[in-house]
């Protein structure tokens, strides 16, 4: 009985010092908003890092799309309860939240901290600089790439190419295409989604600025600039292309593109480097696939990379923010940049990554994953390849979308594009005012 009094007493001493010591933790509560694949791999880091340290707990939320989770944040910070201590913002949200006077520069959290921000490369960092300084810190960069069925490229007795301009893409598409001989398409060129993404791409890897005041990084954006000669040309070629069954319309749905891709329905797909994992998975080696740089019109200048940044949120206690603080450089170690670039697509956005032996390793066995660190490294910096900031980028977006869609059906590129610059300087017009610029 003796015994039996001593064992459970000291068991119960287990459990109190196991439950004193989590009591003694950190939370950190941080939103995601990654879904599917990739966001089991933010869960998976979120549980290595509480693994890795008895200090810290982060408790992680997938809180939806990229838009659904600024719109939780612009919610949030109306009731004025509930901000999480860190956010993961997507690119274009980077002026709102710059602006919004609910965060801590992280630029001024690293310099406390003796932390360099030139471990960062040079895409990332050029795009998160604003006003001369980084308020985020990148996590997960992409860039858009073309993917190859390289089976079609070789029936079609063509050799692949992984530079290539609009009028090259063009012929190429042509070359791809296969119809029957009533004339309809039983194999499209080329499948890109309707996403405004691409035509702010194409913009500046052909050295065109997407709004005013270089970028927005000159002075603060008031007007846009998407009726440039680069993303004119493109809308009218993709207008085109549909219209004459070289170029699939799939609609907005990224995933309905890539399904057309892996089926062989399309032998060039348009896609984010993030799809890198996910369109492997779903090709499923009926077909090798080649990845290539995103075109240009004319010349090659360099793109901008997309993809979200990391937040500390202002207004918690020190601790926390310490905590917090912790966490975002455990998901920027080269370690942790090394396991999310093969498990994701995404590319690392520190130095020091590409030289460990995994992922070395890694690159030999399947090159395209080096491709959009290649197009990267080879992009030039500049404020065209910077990326454009402004506030209403979240609202004006859909209004380049709706543009291409009007091109599709007929319209002209220059008369659809004029037509959404008239609503998106309104709109840009709007948010500048209501935060006092």
């Amino acid at each position: 009985m003796k015994k039996r009094f001593l064992a459970a007493a000291t068991l119960a001493a287990t459990f109190t010092v196991a439950a004193l010591a989590q009591s003694t933790r950190v939370t950190v509560d941080f939103w995601y908003a990654l879904g599917g694949s990739i966001g089991e791999q933010v869960e998976a880091q979120i549980k290595d890092f509480n693994a890795s340290q008895s200090a810290v707990t982060v408790k992680g939320q997938y809180v939806g799309s990229y838009d659904d989770g600024i719109n939780k944040f612009r919610a949030t910070l109306q009731a004025g309860k509930g901000v999480p201590h860190v956010i993961q913002v997507y690119d274009i949200g980077t002026r709102f939240m710059s602006d919004s006077g609910a965060i801590v520069p992280l630029q001024d959290v690293a310099a406390k901290d003796n932390y360099s921000l030139d471990r960062f490369v040079a895409g990332p960092r050029n795009y998160y600089t604003v006003d001369g300084k980084m308020n985020s810190l990148p996590y997960n960069s992409s860039n858009p790439l073309l993917y190859f069925n390289a089976d079609a490229l070789k029936s079609a007795g063509v050799s692949f190419d992984p530079s290539l301009n609009l009028a090259e893409l063009e012929v190429l598409v042509k070359k791809l295409t296969i119809k029957d001989a009533s004339g309809k398409t039983t194999r499209y060129g080329m499948s890109i989604p309707i996403d405004s993404w691409y035509v702010e791409q194409f913009s500046y890897n052909s050295g065109e600025f997407y709004c005013n005041n270089e970028n927005g990084r000159k002075a603060r954006a008031t007007a846009v600039s998407f009726d440039n000669p680069a993303a004119t040309a493109l809308v009218d070629f993709w207008g085109r292309m549909v219209r004459d069954g070289y170029v699939a319309n799939t609609g907005r749905a990224g995933g309905d593109s890539q399904n057309l891709f892996a089926n062989a329905q399309a032998a060039i797909g348009v896609y984010s480097t993030a799809a890198l994992y996910g369109v492997t998975k779903l090709v499923a080696g009926k077909f090798p696939i080649r990845t290539g740089f995103f075109p240009y019109l004319k010349s090659r200048n360099g793109v901008a990379v997309g993809g979200a940044s990391l937040w500390l949120t202002k207004g918690n206690p020190q601790n926390e923010q310490d905590a917090a603080w912790r966490f975002i450089k455990y998901l920027l170690e080269p370690k942790s940049q090394a396991t999310w670039h093969l498990g994701t697509g995404y590319f690392p956005v520190v130095s020091g990554v590409l030289d460990l032996p995994q992922v070395s390793q890694a690159h030999v066995k399947n090159p395209n994953f080096t491709t959009a660190i290649n197009q990267l490294q080879t992009s030039k910096v500049n404020t065209a390849s910077a990326g454009c900031q402004m506030g209403a980028f979240t609202e004006i977006r859909p209004f380049v979308q709706a543009a291409i869609e009007e091109v599709i059906k007929g319209k002209s590129a220059s008369e659809a594009l004029r037509d959404a610059k008239v609503k998106a300087d309104a709109a840009l017009s709007r948010y500048n005012a209501s935060v006092g610029k």
